[in-house]
């Protein structure tokens, strides 16, 4: 006698790695499709659908969107055509989901059971769930267990910036709403109809780099072996380390701190002299152009100070203490033991794998920007040897991944491509410009012929990003 044909599968998604367990039980129909799949496991679980994603079945075949493989080189099924079902036929076989190749937060779907006959509710359904899943760009599980640490903890030094990262919420680990999944299972496509495009996005232009060298180019900035070679020559970029403002900035805290550090105010800003002195350190031009305008009131108001003092610690440079701010024992001793250099590199490494780019304009959408931000210094490498358009660079990021600008939300004054554009250049150019690793056109400020604005890569990047 036949076997009855399953009209449900009981399936598992765990968050692999996460301690206690975070983890979703739902009832999806057979049939479905591994694209739906995808936005099934995002509702479930809570993320948001900023990022790329991939599924490996257990004998190693990969399955995705094929717009996010344009070349074939990964040689992708296609996740719209391909059911579950013909994958998961077994009661007990698993297969991997991941979603953001950043954080890399990657997901084991295991099919429970095989359910026969009519189900009596429109499927997929959400049964049981546990905990909340962590928020976008944390930083993967251990940046997620640093981000609780802190939430939790009124007394803890980062609670308030962790606070307000969060958008002013309190993050209960605890906490799911079934009902509210279930909700927005059944209006998953409406959710993703506007993130997801009707027709395929062009092919990506990556300026001569393979997929796979931008992959890693992006996966790890700092060491990509086919790009950029691993070692520089220490002594030249030694001698041009303080034309970065952001070491001028972050030495002057530091003299200023000495021994007893700085008394921070009450709403743990640094005293406006010592903004003042930052800002002198760093260049007015360059860290408050505004000055001729207005006059600096706090840090809040002054972004490269600002920006400063939390990269150094987000680092582990500094510390919050009883109203003041500290350099720590162990960062001076290394600082005095290895040098400016290694705290130039600390401070690069955090800013491109730590830091959440998205705080340098408060706003959200374009997540991806700083995803996709390590490719400018193969735009540098390639063409910054002389004063060019800022909006060309800005141009062939987008030519590269044509498919950013459709993460940003519907504005009546600017178009998704404005926007990407602005985000890269308030995110990404003045990072790079701070770390010093670009400079801009000084016959044009940024308050006058913005859109004329010319940049160039300084003596310190090709110090520090040696083509192979």
């Amino acid at each position: 006698m036949p076997e009855p044909i399953a009209s449900a599968y009981q399936i598992k998604i765990s968050l692999t790695g996460a301690r206690p367990p975070i983890w979703r039980r739902l009832l999806i129909e057979p049939d479905t499709t591994f694209q739906d799949l995808h936005r099934i496991i995002q509702v479930a679980l809570g993320w948001q659908g900023y990022h790329l994603h991939l599924f490996q079945a257990g004998n190693g075949r990969l399955i995705g969107d094929p717009a996010e493989d344009f070349d074939g080189m990964m040689n992708f099924l296609d996740e719209t055509t391909v059911p579950v079902s013909s994958v998961l036929n077994k009661e007990g076989q698993k297969l991997k989901y991941e979603y953001d190749f950043g954080d890399s937060w990657e997901h084991e779907v295991k099919l429970e059971k095989m359910q026969p006959g009519e189900q009596a509710e429109p499927l997929p359904k959400c049964i049981q769930a546990a905990r909340q899943c962590p928020p976008e760009d944390v930083g993967g599980l251990p940046g997620f267990y640093d981000f609780l640490d802190a939430m939790e903890d009124a007394a803890h030094p980062e609670h308030i910036a962790v606070r307000e990262w969060c958008g002013g919420e309190q993050f209960d680990p605890e906490f799911v709403d079934l009902g509210q999944i279930n909700e927005d299972l059944l209006e998953r496509d409406t959710l993703f109809s506007e993130a997801e495009p009707d027709f395929p996005p062009q092919a990506s232009d990556f300026l001569g780099l393979s997929p796979n060298q931008v992959h890693e180019l992006l996966q790890s900035p700092l060491n990509c072996p086919s790009v950029f070679k691993p070692l520089f020559n220490t002594e030249a970029v030694n001698r041009e380390l303080d034309t970065a403002p952001m070491m001028r900035m972050a030495k002057a805290l530091i003299h200023d701190m000495g021994d007893k550090g700085i008394r921070l105010t009450g709403k743990g800003n640094l005293p406006l002299k010592h903004v003042k002195a930052v800002i002198e350190a760093g260049g007015e031009d360059i860290v408050f152009p505004m000055a001729g305008f207005s006059a600096a009131r706090s840090e809040e108001h002054v972004l490269g100070v600002h920006l400063t003092r939390v990269l150094m610690e987000v680092a582990g440079f500094t510390k919050k203490e009883k109203g003041r701010l500290l350099l720590k024992k162990i960062a001076a001793k290394r600082i005095e033991k290895k040098g400016w250099l290694i705290f130039y590199m600390d401070m690069l490494s955090a800013a491109l794998s730590q830091f959440n780019w998205a705080w340098m304009d408060h706003s959200e959408g374009l997540e991806d920007v700083q995803y996709i931000g390590p490719f400018i210094f193969w735009l540098l490498s390639e063409k910054g040897g002389q004063w060019l358009p800022v909006q060309d660079y800005l141009s062939d990021m987008l030519r590269a991944f044509p498919r950013l600008p459709l993460a940003a939300y519907p504005v009546s004054y600017a178009s998704q491509e404005q926007q990407a554009k602005w985000a890269l250049e308030f995110r990404m150019i003045r990072l790079c410009r701070m770390l010093g690793l670009l400079e801009l056109n000084p016959e044009y400020t940024l308050m006058r012929k913005e859109e004329q604005q010319m940049m160039r890569r300084t003596g310190l990047f090709e110090g520090v990003f040696v083509r192979v």
